[in-house]
């Protein structure tokens, strides 16, 4: 049984930003120097305890949420490893309620990127705090001066450098840290420094430097501050509690520097994550709603009271079945208990719990305000779901951010008939990724599988494959076109037919019109005199209604029409209602075809926002796809632009996108009107559609 913590002992840090900047390598050795593993792992090897699905090891990147705790200095620190690859990262914002803090690490040969930008934008906003580690200084062509003007320039949390690194490149060997005024100088990937004092060409700077950093902690804590100001010495616990204080208060962002793969400098960042960030207690309060009126409240997570957590991730597995990770808030659960599930509203008993150290799992003795802890085989709990102790505590905490889709497939099982098995392997991989959506396409009759991006979707496709043997084939989305009329027209529809015995017979005369689009459509009875009688007349919209599910140019649905009955006549023994409703079709199909048919295609209303300097690409890009620029607003560095496109046009927006953006541009897309397709390109479709009628 894992030693237990209590609450102030806990940090929950979350490790955020640009894919290849180092979070996992940062982790691996925080593992290794916590003898949480026996080896420095490698993700470029495959021998990672961070990244160990196969699909990660495949990309050498992460593609989902790790977790691990270690115990450190009488502290237990839950390590959790988000994606930084665009694709994948919305699992990193989905994540960051469930965070106390969070490590930012920039390549010092790459710099800051935009994710790390966006991530950071988020952290700001919801009051997380950060710290950044400017990693692989060790590398060819490094430069820390270069890389931390940059995160001067583009961190929005204001950054305080910690420490000078000693050497660079093959010749990175240490650091010297401001805080104590010590050099640590690394003579092996061992992760113990030899501590002396600092070297005599850095002297000068780090006493500037270290000037500097003390003016901007002592904005932490008020009494410090003055005391300062008053000429006061301040001590190593004083400037260590302002550190603390000033990223609780989001004031400024501390930047240490190091090397995750030679194991430079991970020492003092955990030093610094079990110093600096908050426990639970601690962290900032939390939003409640109540479960009826969604009326919100705030909270701080605290020991006492009943217990309250929340579902942030859930992995299906093959041998152990579903594993439901939690964030404990208020409270705890033991295990014999029976717990309630607010948003599904069941009941349910845990049975064990478990830390999660990577793809293995530890039996914990109890859930705890303040833990991330495991169960098994729940039938109920999904990811997002609150779960209390009773159904009296009727309180719910808001779902997880999610990311809309931008890219939409047409998943189709490889083998036929095995629809029902591929939809459900599919629903168990959505577990698992909550910016993931499934669903049927009634017009196209088509599985649709949207997502942030196409890895996203191949990496789900492999893991259901992987997971549950289901293969299927990915295509691009039918478009769901719509026909509708340009004109008026009149047509008879006459149904006569005898055979011996009672015949059939049904007469009727209608007027076609179109409506404005999105107005649906209208039947108008204007019989008079009963030349139809009442009885059959809605046997006539019936039999035109079902026609229009499939029109007379492609087979798609008729909409906007007006259709008025006017004219008929009927026989006293051989009239039906179906002998009517024949005679609807008959009518209007012949009318449709003189009202000067056309085909329909979807507009999207899409809002794209990409940083200011590709605005110009945007524009040629969107004019080439038929679109429209609606109008943009501005937002700093960014752009906001609003455009309308036919949905036929979206299918490539995304891989396009991120090509011309550098990967910076991301869109929202929402269906918005219908509108005539160009003859051209209509005739291109009216001709395949029946082509693929012929095949059938």
């Amino acid at each position: 049984m894992a030693k237990k913590f209590e609450m102030n002992q806990k940090r929950i840090v979350g490790f955020m930003g640009h894919a290849g900047s180092g979070k996992t390598s940062i982790c691996e050795a925080i593992l290794f120097n916590t003898k949480a593993s026996e080896r420095l792992g490698s993700v470029d090897t495959g021998q990672s305890l961070m990244d160990f699905e196969p699909e990660e090891q495949k990309r050498s990147y992460s593609v989902t949420t790790s977790i691990f705790d270690v115990a450190y200095k009488n502290a237990q620190i839950f390590l959790m490893d988000t994606p930084g690859n665009s694709n994948f990262i919305p699992e990193a914002y989905s994540i960051l309620p469930a965070l106390g803090g969070v490590v930012l690490p920039v390549d010092a040969l790459e710099g800051v990127k935009f994710q790390t930008e966006k991530v950071l934008g988020m952290l700001k906003t919801q009051k997380i705090p950060c710290l950044g580690f400017i990693n692989r200084i060790d590398k060819e062509h490094a430069n820390f001066a270069t890389a931390l003007n940059a995160v001067k320039e583009s961190f929005s949390i204001e950054p305080v450098q910690m420490q000078i690194p000693i050497g660079g490149e093959a010749e990175f060997k240490g650091v010297v840290d401001l805080l104590s005024n010590k050099a640590y100088t690394y003579a092996d990937a061992s992760g113990k420094p030899t501590i002396g004092e600092v070297p005599a060409d850095l002297k000068d700077q780090a006493e500037e430097l270290r000037g500097v950093m003390i003016e901007r902690l002592v904005e932490g804590d008020d009494e410090v501050m003055m005391k300062y100001l008053d000429g006061g010495e301040v001590s190593a616990e004083e400037l260590n509690n302002c550190l603390k204080q000033g990223m609780i208060k989001g004031l400024f962002c501390p930047i240490y520097c190091g090397s995750a793969l030679k194991n430079i400098g991970i020492d003092l960042l955990l030093d610094t994550l079990v110093a600096a960030m908050p426990h639970p207690g601690e962290e900032r309060p939390r939003v409640l709603e109540d479960a009826k009126t969604g009326e919100p409240s705030s909270f701080v997570i605290s020991e006492s009271g009943n217990f309250l957590a929340q579902v942030i991730k859930t992995v299906t597995d093959p041998f152990t079945g579903r594993i439901t990770i939690l964030r404990v808030y208020r409270g705890k659960l033991n295990a014999d208990e029976v717990f309630f599930n607010v948003t599904n509203r069941a009941k349910e008993k845990p049975g064990k719990f478990f830390y999660v150290r990577g793809k293995r799992l530890d039996q914990a003795e109890e859930a705890a305000a303040g833990d991330v802890i495991a169960m098994v085989k729940l039938k109920e709990a999904a990811t997002q779901d609150t779960l209390c102790l009773s159904e009296n505590d009727k309180v719910k905490l808001p779902n997880l951010p999610t990311m809309a889709p931008m890219v939409n497939m047409a998943v189709h099982p490889k083998t036929k008939g095995e629809e029902e098995k591929m939809s459900s392997a599919i629903q168990r991989v959505l577990e698992e990724d909550i910016n993931l959506r499934f669903w049927r396409e009634d017009q196209t009759k088509e599985f649709i599988l949207s997502g942030v991006g196409s890895s996203q979707i191949d990496v789900a496709l492999e893991r259901m494959k992987r997971k549950f043997s289901v293969e299927v084939e990915l295509k691009s989305p039918k478009v769901p076109y719509r026909e509708t009329i340009k004109g008026k027209a009149e047509a008879q529809g006459k149904h006569k037919k005898q055979s011996g015995g009672r015949g059939q017979y049904g007469d009727c005369h209608i007027r076609v019109e179109p409506r404005q689009r999105g107005e649906g459509f209208e039947f108008v009875n204007a019989i008079v005199g009963g030349v139809i009688p009442k009885n059959f007349i809605p046997a006539v919209e019936k039999g035109i209604v079902e026609c229009m599910e499939k029109g007379e140019l492609t087979g798609n649905p008729v909409q906007d029409i007006r259709v008025e009955l006017f004219f008929g006549s009927y026989h006293d023994v051989d009239s039906s209602e179906m002998a009517f409703k024949i005679a609807g079709s008959l009518a209007w199909k012949k009318a449709m075809m003189d009202a000067n048919p056309v085909l329909l295609e979807p507009i999207m209303k899409l809002t794209i926002t990409v940083p200011n300097e590709y605005m110009g690409d945007i524009y040629g890009n969107i004019s080439s796809r038929r679109g429209r620029v609606l109008g943009s607003e501005d937002e700093g560095k960014l752009t906001r632009i609003m455009v309308e496109v036919p949905m036929a046009e979206t299918y490539t927006l995304s891989a396009d996108l991120r090509a011309m953006t550098a990967d910076k541009g991301v869109f929202v897309c929402t269906f918005d009107h219908y509108e005539e397709v160009p003859p051209s390109i209509a005739e291109k479709v009216i001709a395949e559609a029946k082509k693929e009628k012929k095949e059938e």
